[in-house]
């Protein structure tokens, strides 16, 4: 039951986030340099995890969950108010900044909570499902509420609603009252700060396979990640498709994530994780090559469909690996250093995909993105059979809430 509210509650946020995100696009494109703005705006909502997150990771294990939680999301809270009545474009950005930074603890902080919530040995894919597909109904209807919603309450009352979202998130954590201590909270030895933060991506090299599914994940995010960039020139230009259409092949997407997450992640076990971490990579590559190497409308939503189902497999499975893994102490660490890890690569293809769609086309950009991904799947499959789990698998029945 805890799992399930904390789901609930994620879900909420996340539809306040999309509000947000849609009216300060809306918002920021009628400004002066507002192409300028858009840019900022996605750069800001990455940046802050992949130089700060590692370094403020140490806060992570050296403090209850459930506390840094309340103040971090109490601190989004008031940053997004602030940000609501903020007119001018500079303290506008620099809020945003600042909000993206108090995330860059709240966000591993959440992963970390979500196996406190269930009952011991479960299967923590279980839960981490439960949350991504809260998460993905949020995002689905999201966009479309967005638009009503700035078109009667205006962007200041869409950001107002996404500030209460975290107010309404940090009253449900603070009252479940579930707890998740680190052993590094009660130890008396304090390496320096710097140690600890090295202590992070140490903790995920220390396992061969481990390592390779974090760096192939990453790897092969720098590839999918080109998707962002070419799905817009490939349904207006390739395509032909109305905006009504490229809608509708957002939604297929998430409706793919959404399917994975609710019924197909929480039925795999533990000791099958870097299989499915491997297969989403694998299913990516082979959904973008596709869509790149017969571009019609048909292919294009089966393909964004199964690119959603994909990515909601790597997703689980990575926390799950990760989560299963690492040991206790270290674990905010090594869940910050995969964020900024995926976020890099992210921001990374994201650049690259700007000169290729212009210089080969949207559908050239998707191929290459396909064979990238599927390239960068080869070490996380030639290594599945290495990785074993400390967790056995449990049945579906066990992997309840307490």
């Amino acid at each position: 039951m805890k799992t399930t509210t904390l789901a609930a509650a994620s879900g909420v946020s996340a539809l306040g986030d999309t509000l947000a995100v849609v009216a300060l696009m809306l918002a920021l494109q009628d400004r002066p340099g507002g192409s300028f703005a858009v840019s900022a705006l996605v750069l800001l909502g990455l940046l802050p995890s992949v130089l700060l997150g590692p370094l403020v990771a140490p806060l992570l294990d050296r403090f209850e969950t459930t506390r840094i939680l309340a103040i971090t999301l109490v601190l989004r809270c008031l940053i997004g108010v602030l940000l609501a009545y903020a007119g001018d474009l500079p303290w506008m950005l620099v809020l945003i900044a600042a909000g993206n930074v108090v995330s860059a603890v709240d966000s591993p902080a959440m992963t970390l909570l979500v196996p406190a919530t269930m009952r011991p040995g479960a299967n923590p894919a279980v839960g981490y499902a439960r949350m991504d597909a809260a998460r993905s109904v949020g995002t689905l209807v999201g966009p479309a509420i967005a638009g009503l919603a700035v078109g009667v309450i205006g962007t200041q009352g869409a950001l107002l609603v996404d500030a209460a979202t975290f107010g309404v998130l940090a009253a449900v954590i603070v009252g479940m009252r579930v707890r998740r201590h680190s052993p590094m909270e009660r130890s008396a030895e304090r390496p320096s700060w710097f140690a600890q933060v090295a202590a992070g991506p140490a903790a995920l090299r220390r396992s061969p396979t481990i390592a390779t599914a974090v760096v192939a994940l990453a790897a092969a995010i720098v590839f999918t990640s080109m998707i962002t960039v070419a799905e817009v020139e490939y349904a207006r230009d390739i395509l032909d498709a109305p905006a009504v259409v490229y809608g509708a092949l957002v939604s297929a997407q998430a409706c793919g994530r959404l399917l994975c997450a609710a019924v197909v992640a929480p039925r795999i076990p533990v000791c099958l994780q870097p299989s499915a971490l491997a297969a989403g990579s694998a299913l990516m590559g082979v959904a973008l090559l596709v869509m790149g190497l017969l571009p019609a409308t048909p292919v294009a939503f089966a393909g964004l469909f199964v690119v959603g189902l994909a990515n909601a497999l790597q997703s689980i499975a990575i926390r799950a690996i990760v989560v299963t893994s690492v040991d206790e102490d270290q674990r905010g660490r090594a869940f910050a250093a995969v964020i900024a890890l995926n976020n890099g690569s992210t921001m990374l293809g994201t650049a690259a995909a700007g000169p290729l769609v212009a210089v080969f086309g949207a559908a050239t950009a998707l191929a290459v993105s396909g064979i990238g991904t599927l390239v960068a799947a080869i070490p996380a499959v030639r290594h599945v059979r290495a990785w074993r789990g400390r967790t056995d698998a449990t049945s579906e029945e066990a992997q309840i809430d307490r």
